[in-house]
């Protein structure tokens, strides 16, 4: 299977990418190394003793983004970027939205155009906000306290709305 991950470059994606080849899986990454570094995917390379396909560009360019999925034609798409720093967050709002709900939104319309129709998100506990009980699990009320949290749960809803929308989705 192709698979195309975003922000596979950060701590959870890189673990992502010594396992997906490991299965047998080809992979591109897609990371502007916003918030993680070009080290993590020589790392990869290292341990795994593959090459990858890596894109350095932003999920916010919707162009490139569409390129780059177009081009790869992936059989599914693992998606990792995104902001995440709650603090930070507070302070510029607007960037987190742009990325985490605008960028995922591009990266929907990019599926769409290459024909992609799975998807794994990974979103955050910071969705549930105050925990109403422990431990969380998907019946849990979604209440974010903060902007990462919103975005979080914003992006979850347009993909469900995505899938809901789009027949042959899975998400």
């Amino acid at each position: 299977m192709k698979v195309f991950v975003t922000g596979g470059a950060g701590y959870i994606g890189s673990h992502t990418l010594v396992a997906l080849p490991a299965a047998g899986h080809e992979v591109c990454v897609y990371d502007n190394y916003d918030n993680s570094s070009p080290v993590a995917l020589a790392r990869v390379r290292q341990l795994t003793n593959r090459d990858l396909v890596a894109i350095v560009a932003d999920i916010r360019d919707d162009d490139a983004l569409t390129r780059a999925i177009t081009d790869f034609a992936p059989d599914a798409v693992v998606h990792f970027a995104g902001l995440k720093a709650v603090g930070e967050s507070n302070e510029i709002p607007l960037r987190y939205y742009q990325t985490n709900v605008t960028g995922t939104m591009n990266l929907l319309t990019a599926m769409d155009a290459a024909g992609c129709r799975r998807i794994v998100f990974s979103s955050s506990a910071t969705v549930y906000g105050e925990a109403q009980y422990l431990p969380f699990d998907e019946d849990h009320p979604i209440a974010p306290t903060n902007p990462y949290g919103r975005t979080k749960a914003m992006a979850e809803g347009v993909i469900r709305d995505w899938a809901s929308a789009t027949p042959d989705a899975s998400a």
